[in-house]
């Protein structure tokens, strides 16, 4: 019986399987046994397109202080390459993402003996049962449909928990665990065509394989254990990738306010994850939104000089819903303490960067964030999503029912939250915390923008194209369709 087997307890078996970013179940397929010799080992893998798993034939390329770096057969990854892989995720990658998101120096005792890890990543590696402080990095073209076509979309990497279970295919699942702490890393069209995103993509996936791991290190929520929700997670994740390359923060700008789709104007945001799969690509909407609300607390929690240590408390939150993250955020501004306030702040943000509630610290999302006002009467709104309609006089509403979660507010310098709503503009947004409930009725202005905002500023930040990286999650989600 594993390390993993003991600690965690058959409860949260299946809920292991589907967190975090990992592939969700698909359909069966048996897979011999891996082989292993002095030319290479093979490694169980799988196809994001289908959900099957299949082996791999890797080499070893290079050992590092803190990483192993293998590359799939026939790959162009040569023993330099590999040896720069390694030296960048020792030395930069690995230790930004452990020091902004890790705990740091604690004890696990398990069979009546204390053992003392110094942050996660160790802990990973013991309760993988590899014991040699050295993450397995598996570089492979991962299969995800990827044709060579800029309107592609593609998975640069992934991490799957279920690695840390025996080797073989897993009791009463459709898994395969290579009994390692592992991540994938694409290397076509990824490490060939995108570096620079690759490698962010490495301290992506890290962030996720933390995350997972400190959910059993604090037993999060309780018995039994509850994973955060997606969209924590995914920010977190987002907010790895900006520390390591602030690549990060360019696509995204140039995703959110160029909606191709009028997606985001219309509301779609992070909270309810990937809930517009009408919009092929509505997905990056949760990417760039998720992004921005994490980058823009973390600006407000810089002014309040509360930023050094943010993202690790949300981290290591024994809460895995928004509560995560209003704990925290009730540091900068004791009225965060509730979503609702801290939900419509960040959204007026949205329209006003440059006020003091917006983009403080940052001139470049300050000169470039901006969303379209529309028009109509009224909006359907999935919980957390918002939307903007322009004031022509003072507006009042009156609520559609008791027990309405839609909100409203008046914006400008200031955020009225009183009716008769003044302002430049009119904020509608659906205030509910449970991010699983259906979509309510808010109310417009009525009034239409004669000028897109959009398109006012889409001359200076470009446009937005392909090949798009894809969570496997969300690929095999996708492709369930």
């Amino acid at each position: 019986m594993t390390r993993i087997k003991i600690i965690l307890g058959a409860a949260l078996f299946t809920a292991m399987l589907v967190s975090c970013s990992n592939p969700i179940q698909k359909p069966d397929n048996d897979l011999p046994p891996l082989e292993k010799n002095e030319f290479y080992d093979e490694f169980y893998a799988q196809n994001i397109k289908t959900g099957k798993y299949y082996k791999v034939k890797a080499k070893k390329m290079f050992v590092g202080n803190k990483c192993v770096i293998w590359a799939e057969e026939g790959s162009e990854i040569d023993e330099d390459k590999a040896e720069e892989i390694a030296h960048e995720y020792d030395e930069v990658i690995r230790p930004k993402v452990v020091n902004a998101f890790s705990k740091k120096d604690f004890p696990v005792t398990y069979k009546k003996s204390t053992y003392h890890f110094d942050d996660m990543l160790d802990y990973a590696n013991w309760l993988a049962h590899r014991d040699d402080k050295k993450l397995t990095i598996l570089l492979l073209d991962i299969k995800d449909d990827y044709k060579g076509l800029e309107t592609d979309s593609y998975v640069a990497g992934y991490f799957f928990g279920g690695n840390f279970f025996p080797e073989g295919k897993i009791q009463g699942t459709v898994h395969y665990s290579n009994s390692r702490d592992m991540i994938y890393v694409d290397t076509d069209p990824g490490l060939k065509d995108k570096p620079a995103q690759t490698y962010a993509t490495f301290a992506h996936e890290l962030q996720h394989l933390i995350n997972f791991v400190t959910t059993y290190q604090i037993q999060r929520g309780g018995s039994p254990y509850h994973y955060m929700d997606t969209w924590i997670d995914e920010g977190l994740s987002s907010q790895a990738e900006y520390l390591y390359s602030e690549e990060k923060q360019a696509n995204e700008c140039k995703w959110f306010i160029n909606d191709v789709k009028g997606t985001i104007a219309r509301g779609n945001n992070f909270f309810v994850w990937d809930n517009h799969r009408e919009e092929s690509l509505a997905i990056l909407d949760e990417y760039a939104t998720v992004y921005l609300f994490f980058r823009w607390l973390y600006l407000q929690a810089a002014n309040a000089g509360l930023e050094s240590d943010i993202f690790m408390k949300i981290e290591t939150s024994n809460s895995f819903n928004y509560s995560a993250v209003t704990d925290v955020a009730r540091n900068i501004n004791p009225a965060w303490g509730s979503w609702e306030p801290l939900l419509r702040t960040w959204l007026a943000a949205n329209y006003y960067p440059k006020n003091s509630y917006g983009y403080t610290g940052d001139a470049e999302l300050q000169d470039k964030i901006t969303v379209n006002p529309i028009g109509g009467k009224t909006i359907r709104l999935y919980p957390g999503e918002g939307v903007y309609s322009i004031i022509e006089d003072p507006f009042s509403v009156k609520p559609s029912n008791e027990k309405s979660n839609i909100r409203y507010a008046g914006l400008t310098e200031t955020i009225n939250t009183s009716s008769p709503y003044t302002g430049d503009v009119l904020l509608t947004f659906n205030a509910n915390t449970d991010n699983k409930a259906p979509r309510e009725t808010g109310s417009l202005t009525g009034v239409f923008s004669l000028v897109s905002r959009t398109a006012a500023r889409s001359i200076q930040t470009g446009t937005t194209s392909g090949p798009y990286v894809i969570d496997a999650r969300d690929m095999l989600e996708r492709s369930k369709r």
